[in-house]
């Protein structure tokens, strides 16, 4: 693909994508998802290493990417594009945050995503979610709540900037941000677990 071509050696992310993207005339959309779909070598590799399989979860502290986990979940209950990226991480092209209201599917994905976890027995959660987004504090309280009638020992809160305090943790980090990964040393990609759970089978660009 062109696109690989160009960022592997060297060429920005954005100027690359644009290039390729006004000369195939490719829409708003799928330009999002070539950003953040397709990699170079070097970072796809880098990011492959951090991530580990739910067995390896086992004792540790898990941290949680609310919003990116959930609003990804949502897309595969609801049958939307998921797409299998170059780092080996499952994303969708819905870029909701700030827009995210929750739906008929957040109360599944809620249930999916502790179901996940919960077969790997970490030894302590921490989900969190943007404080700006409207009614992430119910949201939050929900999830808790959840947690406990799971019989996790979690604690769901909402902050005010979620990517810096995930880049900071030390713990296995539930996202799929690849500027969040970049950052950190261990990554879970809980999407993908119940995608192939669901047999759904994610696009390879």
């Amino acid at each position: 693909m062109d696109l690989r071509y160009l960022l592997n050696r060297g060429y920005p992310t954005g100027p690359a994508v644009r290039f390729v993207a006004d000369h195939y005339r490719i829409d708003r959309d799928y330009r999002n998802i070539l950003s953040r779909a397709v990699l170079s070598e070097d970072v796809a590799g880098s990011r492959r290493r951090k991530a580990i399989c739910l067995e390896d979860l086992r004792g540790r502290v898990l941290h949680i990417d609310g919003y990116n986990v959930l609003i990804t979940v949502e897309s595969i209950i609801s049958g939307e594009d998921i797409f299998l990226c170059d780092d080996g991480f499952l994303r969708d092209m819905r870029c909701l945050f700030r827009k995210y209201r929750r739906s008929e599917a957040t109360d599944e994905a809620i249930q999916l995503m502790i179901d996940t976890i919960s077969r790997a027995m970490p030894s302590e959660i921490l989900l969190l979610l943007d404080k700006q987004i409207s009614r992430s504090g119910e949201l939050a309280s929900d999830i808790g709540e959840a947690f406990s009638a799971a019989g996790i020992s979690g604690t769901a809160r909402t902050a005010r900037d979620v990517d810096r305090a995930l880049k900071n943790s030390s713990a296995v980090v539930a996202t799929s941000d690849g500027i969040i990964i970049d950052h950190i040393s261990s990554a879970l990609d809980i999407p993908a677990l119940i995608a192939k759970r669901m047999m759904v089978e994610p696009i390879r660009i």
